[in-house]
């Protein structure tokens, strides 16, 4: 074992980006979340933690905070160190599984080989928890070498069914000198000893060279295979982020282990930002997904404040009978409201200011016109456009590859709701059928606009108040 010593060096200098309610870091770096689960009633939310700078996801730690209603956050202290020979250069993504009034953490160990080939190396390991805080790595780690997939095999989600224990995990492999993403199944009768049984599904090069963060799950009579494809090639409006996220649905055969896929992919979210999803089963039924609300190689301007990332809000997640993911807002979210700045019909140019630039804002209008909203900041403007003509929804934050579009064609009127944070916007199109989750940043105070030409049934616009501490605080100076 190592013994991991340093001086968090980072700290929060400037607040100006800092989310009053979608879930960040105190300080330092964060990504995918990890170990989403509820345990003693209480939601736990772990994730891939920098603690000592916010320019560099650097060495994985897993950061911690919990819930009681998924909207005011706790901070906790780190729950697992890179301090294992297997795991000393990074405590990679993974997942929780409750059993017996005890917390088990799948995760991914990555180790370092600089100057030889491959690189690096990759194995499962686990750690449990009795109290959701004191966490211990298992004295035989690593459970799940991954003899034969070496060297990028990572990201275990486990669940149980019957009395069996199931795990995927995402892996690159190689064909015709052509690396190529899949997703291995494994299985366990005792949660510590694994095999190989099937592989849940591969690409044939379209969908990209490396899969990450897999996720597999039961929803309206189908299986949900969720997962971030690495390597896709843009196709007009589709696929415009650096790394996507996705879905297909199919149907799976627990006696077989074969996943039989019955739709394409699909991107779950249209924005910029929005990656390394995790869902679970919660104790009210309700499959939630969360996703890192960034996108690597971005260099935010968040960064030099010294905090980097978030999470979107936590959204429930169903599927239509034509098998697509319907994704709505918790609607626990309603207690971070506060005062109601308008309400009712509005013309063209209606304008409100945000207190503290966070807001909800809700639209109802005809679909047969076009409707145009600008969020507007002293040095940034972003503009949300619905096309009644094309049957297109789109986000644009200006700048290069500012612009996101996606079809939407709602059927009996337009609704729009949409959720303004310090440097992030969330825009659920409908009853959720298309999302577009972006990063944006602007000095000032912020403002909603509504386009010249676009009158609407509805506009309201809600203040919102900080329920993720910072500094210890919820008030924001």
């Amino acid at each position: 074992m190592f013994l991991f010593v340093y001086s968090i060096n980072a700290e929060i200098t400037n607040n100006r980006y800092y989310p009053l309610y979608h879930f960040a870091p105190q300080q330092g770096w964060m990504n995918d979340p990890n170990g989403f689960s509820v345990f003693k009633n209480v939601y736990h939310l772990f994730y891939q933690y920098n603690p000592v700078s916010s320019l560099e996801p650097g060495t994985a730690h897993w950061g911690h905070a919990t819930s009681k209603d998924l909207v005011h956050w706790k901070h906790l202290p780190i729950a697992m160190y890179p301090n294992n020979t297997y795991d000393k250069n990074g405590v990679f993504s993974g997942s929780a599984l409750i059993e017996d009034d005890k917390m088990y953490l799948y995760y991914t160990g990555h180790i370092n080989h600089p100057g030889e080939t491959p690189d690096h190396e990759e194995h499962q390991a686990l750690a449990t928890s009795t109290d959701g805080v004191n966490v211990v790595k298992y004295e035989n780690n690593p459970i799940l070498y991954g003899t034969g997939r070496q060297p990028d095999i990572r990201d275990p989600k486990v669940w149980k069914h019957g009395d069996t224990y199931y795990m995927v995990l995402g892996n690159k492999f190689t064909k015709n000198n052509t690396s190529l993403g899949r997703v291995l199944l494994y299985s366990s009768k005792d949660k510590y000893n694994w095999k190989e049984v099937a592989v849940i599904g591969e690409s044939d090069g379209f969908l990209g060279y490396m899969w990450e963060c897999p996720d597999f799950f039961q929803l309206n009579g189908h299986f949900v295979f969720l997962w971030s494809p690495q390597g896709m090639e843009p196709q007009g409006d589709k696929y415009r982020n650096l790394y996507q996220t996705g879905y297909i649905v199919g149907d799976f055969d627990y006696k077989t282990l074969s996943f039989k896929p019955i739709t394409e992919f699909r991107e779950l979210d249209h924005g910029h930002d929005f990656y390394a999803t995790q869902t679970i089963l919660d104790n009210k039924g309700r499959r939630i997904v969360v996703a890192w609300f960034d996108m690597w190689k971005r260099n935010y301007p968040e960064q030099l404040d010294g905090f980097t990332g978030q999470l979107t809000l936590p959204r429930i997640l169903t599927l239509t009978k034509d098998l697509r993911l319907i994704q709505r807002p918790v609607p626990e979210i309603k207690v971070a409201r506060t005062k109601t700045l308008c309400t009712g019909q509005a013309k063209g140019g209606t304008k409100v200011t945000l207190k503290d630039k966070a807001g909800e804002i809700n639209i109802r209008a005809r679909v047969t016109n076009d409707m145009e909203l600008f969020i507007d900041g002293r040095n940034t403007s972003m503009r949300i456009y619905y096309s009644a003509f094309c049957g297109e929804i789109s986000l644009d934050r200006g700048g290069e590859d500012g612009l996101r579009r996606t079809e939407w064609r709602p059927k009996k009127e337009l609704m729009l709701n949409i959720y303004v944070d310090a440097s992030s916007i969330e825009v659920f199109c409908g009853t959720g059928e298309v999302t577009m989750s972006s990063r944006y940043f602007t000095d000032g105070p912020v403002s909603v606009r509504l386009g010249d030409t676009s009158s609407v049934w509805q506009f309201k616009v809600t203040n919102m108040r900080s329920t993720v501490p910072l500094n210890g605080s919820y008030e924001r100076q």
